[in-house]
């Protein structure tokens, strides 16, 4: 794959744009601004944590509203357009094809997510991102909570779209010299990302216009008043979103995959692991959603499945992990700021798959669940592994996405403080969730010891947002006043390289 540089476009050639490159970057920036966003909603809720009872919000509502658009804004409009964009900028040129299969539907499949949006934001709903009921049909206020359902429909069909265009592109116009076996593990990253948006968004579909009726009165699928079932909404809800888990993963996965033989200019260690790897994590992500229910009340022997069926999934993520260590044994290890950002993602990945394992035994899972451990590894799994690869990412097609490189220095102080922040915030909160403090919360008990721990909390996502600042100085100040990028090797990695699939050096 060779990537080229392309010069700076007048904004409204971009905006009117089918061109992949093109509608890769407003996915990307798109999404930096929604992170961005959802961020600031974070420090907002830490600020109110520092101390028990009000503080800087004196009524709950509010708080609930912050805490709904903070979880679905990072969720829906960060992680998964940064995916899109990244996976619409390279696919094309790693499959070598002149541009997406479909490009009109492609455009099309961005601009869906700025109404989708819109109505996200301006509804301001109090639903909670899960939006479970009975407390989504019977308390949050109607108009806000109905346009949250209709923003998220509309964000949802732009995913779906958008796969159907990745899986056509990679499967029917990749090049007939290029067998499917020799393609880069991104594009099969995000033929596997693609085929379980199209399997798992469905559900969702459905049990939002299932709940929508159920809040017109029309129907009593979840409503207990009129003989339904809040737990059938779960199920139906975490049967996609725990597969939405690995739909995060997985790009960042690939990003890996990419990041790490060139850095360490090294072959990979092992493709066809890599890709089985990511087929059976695929899979695996349908066969584990009820771990999320274990305490409402599942006979047994479905806990038991489901505790195997999570279990299964860290063999597969221990295959990507040796993949990525043994990788640069003894290479010549190019440390700029891709490297520190998907190293950083993989050592917090340890700390995350650990809380995973304790949330997936049934019996300690009756020990965190709802308290802030679980906050902590989602968490540190979002920000502090798949977020991190996205930022080691974003620093690596910086120079071909504007022509000009990035501060190295501003890009380490980004890294550093986000790394000990997300340290402090996350791990912190696991400890929080064994002092029994629980999630989803606007005020807790005054005890010294939870007082202390959300400090450290608050701190820690304070230092995280310092870090963000000094982000989106870097790109800004970059993008108008950086050095230009070298043509051939912006990062100075060689003019040898090595291609990942190969054993032998690659010109």
């Amino acid at each position: 794959m060779v990537l080229e540089i392309r010069k700076p476009r007048p904004l409204w050639e971009i905006l009117f744009s089918t061109h992949h490159t093109d509608v890769a970057l407003l996915y990307t920036v798109s999404s930096l601004i929604f992170l961005f966003m959802g961020g600031t909603l974070a420090m907002v809720i830490r600020s109110e944590l520092l101390f028990p009872g009000p503080t800087i919000i004196n009524d709950p509502s509010i708080f609930n509203r912050i805490f709904t658009m903070h979880g679905t804004d990072l969720l829906f409009l960060w992680l998964l357009p940064f995916a899109a964009g990244i996976g619409n900028y390279l696919i094309p040129i790693m499959v070598k094809y002149k541009d997406m299969a479909y490009p009109k539907l492609n455009a099309v499949a961005y601009w869906m997510i700025p109404p989708g949006a819109a109505l996200v934001w301006l509804g301001w709903a109090d639903i909670g991102w899960t939006a479970y009921p009975p407390y989504s049909i019977i308390r949050a206020p109607g108009p806000a909570a109905d346009m949250w359902i209709f923003g998220l429909k509309i964000l949802g069909l732009s995913s779906i779209l958008s796969s159907i265009n990745f899986v056509v592109t990679i499967l029917k116009c990749k090049h007939p010299d290029l067998p499917i076996m020799k393609v880069p593990i991104f594009v099969w990253a995000m033929l596997i990302t693609s085929f379980m948006i199209l399997a798992a968004l469905p559900t969702f579909t459905a049990s939002l216009i299932m709940l929508y009726t159920d809040r017109l009165g029309v129907s009593g699928f979840f409503n207990p008043a009129m003989g339904g079932d809040p737990i059938a909404y779960q199920h139906l809800f975490w049967f996609t979103f725990h597969p939405e888990v690995y739909i995060f993963f997985i790009p960042a996965i690939g990003m890996a995959y990419e990041l790490i033989p060139k850095f360490s200019r090294k072959p990979l260690f092992s493709y066809s692991s890599g890709v089985i790897a990511l087929i059976l994590l695929g899979l695996i992500g349908f066969a584990s959603w009820a771990h999320h229910m274990f305490s409402t009340g599942l006979s047994f022997i479905e806990k038991t499945v489901f505790m195997v069926g999570t279990l299964a999934a860290v063999p597969m993520s221990a295959m990507h992990v040796f993949n990525w260590i043994a990788t640069p044994w003894g290479g010549r290890i190019r440390f700029a700021a891709p490297t520190k950002w998907v190293y950083g993602g993989i050592a917090l990945f340890f700390t995350a798959g650990a809380g995973g394992v304790v949330n997936t035994a049934i019996p300690l899972d009756f020990i965190t669940h709802d308290s802030y451990w679980v906050v902590g590894h989602f968490h540190l799994f979002v920000m502090g592994t798949i977020s991190f690869i996205f930022f080691g990412f974003m620093y690596y097609i910086f120079p071909f996405m504007t022509g000009r490189m990035y501060s190295e220095r501003l890009a380490s102080i980004h890294f550093w403080l986000m790394f000990i922040g997300a340290i402090l915030t996350f791990v912190t909160q696991h400890i929080l969730g064994l002092f029994g403090m629980p999630r989803r919360v606007y005020d807790y008990v005054s005890d010294p010891d939870l007082i202390i721990m959300n400090q450290i909390a608050s701190i820690g996502a304070f230092m995280m947002g310092t870090a963000m600042a000094t982000f989106l100085a870097n790109m800004i100040h970059s993008t108008m006043k950086g050095k230009p990028a070298r043509m051939e090797d912006p990062f100075e990695i060689g003019e040898q390289y090595y291609d990942y699939r190969r054993r032998e050096p690659h010109h």
